[in-house]
């Protein structure tokens, strides 16, 4: 047998080999390809949508259909002023002097049998008392309100009590007992962290800061919120009484033992039956039909288009005699508003710069005659108040500014009010607290329980005066009293400026104490006590115009288009038109 050589591989008679298989190249490219078709496909469906938005929000609302229901849906709180548009929605959600002019424009409209109110979020009680009194008015009318609720508390009670119907399912649940507050203190968890918070507050009252510097409510801290929460409780059990047509001693005993459950609201005459909201419905369906009619069905028309709704009895305003409203809502910081961009984000606030920027073009507006500043703020910045304040001096001596207090018109708030000819408060608004307070903290000790240490260069005294990695020393404390104290001093000198009363007498109301609207009348702080509706007529009366007759209203700022908004992102401007209304 003959060998192989070993450098020639051994040979088969018959091998076939394989066929190499083909490459699919293809599928790759038809992948990369879809994708590419999907998201340009994805584009032009999302701008549609944004054209058909744009198209969209300048569409009339349908005309109400006859025996229809307004729905008063409170599951967000009653908003002063939307700062957005909606992205994908036709209109944004009515505002609070909205909803008053709604229910007012129902009272006499005939296609409106009623209202519905659903409880839900937590409103101002100044706001929800306002509404009260919007509610019992239209109740003058003949026509009913139902209210539905599933649970809740205080606030969400307090909003349904106009109704005349109060339902609630036998397995709800409501929290109804006697009013109070808590309040957390941090001082021990700063001293075992090491942190230290020094805290100038002028003076007694100005307890803000106090949650930083104590463990627990100072005397003067205590004697304040008492006498606001039992003011708020007082007005309560007063309201209960009222529309529940109780005795006030019996409302007081059951809301100190405090109510639950269902069985006992009903039992003790607090709601008046149990319906789920489906069985409400079908109540609400027969009575504003008039008949147990099958086929006739419920109409319920949502509160924001019904303010946006044709209405046969509008009369056009006289575009000669308009009044500006300037919303002034959330903290107050210096500089322009953040906006929040096309997606939204936070709009509670007022910048100096933006505030002053829409001042500026309500004063210079021939047909603006008075300009009303409606706050709902509880301060901020000492400078941004300042500046505003200046700037409604100076267009006071142009037309008249009127102050309209929400829930909340306090410190900065107040700040801004003074400078006005005319200050009107509801009297649960919370106002008042003419102080300062400044906040020094210092994590010295902090770095010093975790091992860093800080070394310093110096040029001077103060060279690191309120810096928050050392220890302040007496020199930085006394200074930083001097700061505030200064502040504090110009803050009175101006309200008492402004209120016509001597230094020491505006001081005894001031050192940062907070008054209800019914209080701060009393002692000179506001003028006259009213809401919205008090508010319009006061300057409707001091431009010469009758109070039923319809008026232009300019609002500022000037609510953010998010579509339009979104679409500068994409390099596209739309002009913006001016945004109008009327009372």
């Amino acid at each position: 047998m003959s060998e192989v050589p070993y450098s020639q591989p051994p040979q088969y008679s018959g091998y076939v080999p394989p066929q190499r298989r083909k490459t699919r190249w293809w599928i790759p490219v038809v992948i990369i390809l879809g994708v590419l078709a999907v998201f340009v496909i994805g584009i032009i469906a999302f701008f549609a949508a944004i054209i058909g938005s744009i198209g969209s929000s300048s569409k009339k609302v349908a005309a109400v259909k006859p025996n229809s229901v307004l729905m008063l849906n409170l599951s967000k709180p009653l908003s002063e002023y939307n700062a957005h548009t909606g992205l994908f929605t036709s209109h944004t959600p009515a505002t609070f002097l909205e909803v008053l002019n709604a229910v007012k424009r129902a009272k006499t409209d005939e296609n409106i049998k009623g209202i519905y109110i659903k409880p839900g979020s937590t409103s101002g009680f100044a706001k929800v008392t306002e509404l009260h009194d919007a509610l019992e008015d239209f109740k003058k009318s003949g026509k009913f309100i139902y209210a539905f609720m599933e649970s809740g508390e205080r606030a969400n009670y307090y909003a349904a009590l106009p109704a005349d119907s109060i339902f609630m399912p036998r397995e709800g649940y409501l929290q109804l007992n006697s009013a109070g507050t808590s309040v957390m203190f941090y001082k021990g968890l700063f001293e075992k962290l090491g942190v230290d918070a020094h805290v100038e507050q002028f003076e007694e009252y100005k307890s803000f800061g106090e949650p930083y510097s104590r463990k627990n409510f100072s005397a003067p801290a205590k004697e304040e919120l008492r006498t606001l929460i039992e003011q708020r409780a007082k007005q309560f059990n007063q309201t209960i009484a009222k529309f529940r047509k109780m005795d006030i001693e019996k409302v007081q005993a059951a809301i100190n033992r405090g109510m639950y459950t269902t069985d006992s609201l009903l039992a003790n005459g607090f709601i008046d039956a149990f319906a789920t909201e489906t069985q409400v419905k079908e109540k609400l369906r027969i009575r504003s039909n008039g008949s147990d009619d099958k086929s006739k069905k419920l109409k319920l028309v949502a509160m924001d288009d019904y303010y946006d709704s044709p209405n046969k009895n509008y009369t056009t305003p006289d575009v000669k005699n308009q009044i500006a409203i300037i919303y002034a809502s959330g903290t107050i910081r210096t500089g322009k508003r953040s906006g929040g961009g096309p997606f939204g984000g936070s709009s509670a606030e007022i910048a100096s710069e933006s505030f002053v920027n829409d001042l500026k073009k309500a004063r210079e507006n021939e047909f603006v005659k008075a300009i009303i500043l409606r706050i709902d703020s509880p301060g901020g910045s000492a400078l941004a108040s300042d500046i505003m304040w200046e700037e409604i001096q100076k267009t006071r001596k142009v037309k008249p500014v009127y102050a309209s207090m929400s829930d909340v018109a306090a410190s900065g708030g107040y700040y801004m009010a003074m400078a006005c000819d005319t200050i009107i408060a509801h009297p649960q608004t919370i106002t008042g607290s003419v102080g300062v307070i400044g906040i020094l903290p210092t994590f010295a000790g902090t770095l010093d329980k975790i091992g860093v240490t800080v070394d310093t260069i110096s040029t001077g005294h103060s060279s690191h005066f309120m810096s928050p990695f050392l220890a302040h020393n007496e020199q930085d404390l006394k200074l930083f009293h001097t700061l505030m104290e200064g502040t504090y001093r110009r803050f009175v000198s101006k309200a008492a400026e402004s209120r016509h009363k001597n230094y020491e007498d505006m001081r005894d109301l001031a050192k940062g104490k907070v008054w209800s609207g019914n209080d701060a009348q009393k002692v000179g702080l506001i003028d006259v006590l009213g809401g919205w509706q008090t508010t319009l007529s006061l300057v409707k009366h001091r431009i010469g115009i009758a109070d039923s007759v319809k008026v232009m209203v300019q609002i500022f700022p000037k609510p953010q288009d998010d579509i339009k908004e979104l679409l500068k992102t994409f390099g596209i401007n739309i002009d913006d038109d001016d945004e109008n209304g009327d009372d």
